[in-house]
């Protein structure tokens, strides 16, 4: 499915992936001058038959301006996110309350690649505007990238970007009158969702988007999630995988579900 754009900012020319120079592409220089990225988490599907959760794998590719699903079988991924967390935590928490480590590794199909940045949250026992949890975003060599910040929202979703100094970088915002935070409904038009990214200064720079995972995924509740995140325009390679970060903490608090949630949910 090819998006129209949704949201242009001044003088936004259309980049096809083709066009993007990937010869380059070591560390944060992979994602320095993509325009967009999309975002897939593996699917499992034991998990879907009441097993327990596994640690949840995301690959991340280099997209066109709009984020589009790029062809699977033909683009390898720049990145692939993976896990590490408590099989106990899992299973028996929420995703938005859980304690992990995610480490975004250059993509390497036939050997394990070095860490190129990690991500840390702690456990946090979060009861509306206490104990918000925070996710410290660090460099392999132990250089912090950035904080992202959960903050208490009456009814918008989203969360705070912060850098090294915790300056607000960006608010990711979206409206919690959308069908996947209302129902679950298997359609496609009823899992996405939009979250507006917002600057310090309060202007509207870029979007990023929760997709449905396929109507067949949706309907044997797979824990599956994908994301198109489109950049704001000159944002440098620090700022890009923080909003990739933001991405995956907004899967954790928003689209994560341990067994027990699932099965009230079926109740």
């Amino acid at each position: 499915m090819q998006y129209q754009a949704a949201y242009q900012s001044p003088q936004q020319q259309y980049i096809n992936p083709g066009q993007i120079d990937t010869s380059f592409n070591s560390g944060l220089e992979a994602i320095s001058r993509c325009p967009s990225i999309f975002i897939k988490q593996r699917p499992d599907y034991l998990e879907s038959l009441g097993f327990c959760e596994k640690k949840n794998v995301y690959y991340v590719y280099q997209s066109d301006t709009l984020g589009n699903q790029p062809d699977f079988k033909h683009q390898a991924p720049i990145f692939k996110c993976k896990e590490d967390s408590s099989c106990c935590q899992r299973n028996f928490l929420p995703g938005a309350c859980r304690a992990f480590d995610l480490k975004v590794k250059q993509y390497d199909q036939k050997q394990d690649t070095n860490t190129v940045f990690r991500l840390s949250r702690e456990f946090k026992c979060t009861f509306l505007c206490l104990a918000r949890p925070i996710m410290e975003v660090q460099l392999q060599n132990g250089g912090k990238l950035g904080y992202i910040c959960y903050p208490f929202m009456c009814c918008d979703k989203g969360v705070e970007i912060r850098d090294e100094n915790n300056s607000l970088l960006y608010s990711v915002k979206g409206s919690c009158c959308q069908w996947p935070f209302l129902v679950k409904l298997p359609c496609e038009a009823c899992q996405r969702a939009r979250f507006d990214i917002i600057d310090s200064q309060g202007q509207k720079v870029s979007e990023l988007w929760k997709e449905s995972a396929g109507f067949c995924n949706a309907l044997c509740n797979v824990d599956a999630t994908n994301f198109r995140l489109m950049f704001p325009q000159q944002s440098t390679s620090r700022q890009k995988a923080l909003l990739l970060a933001a991405a995956l903490f907004i899967d954790f608090n928003y689209f994560e579900e341990s067994p027990q949630d699932q099965n009230k949910d079926s109740l």
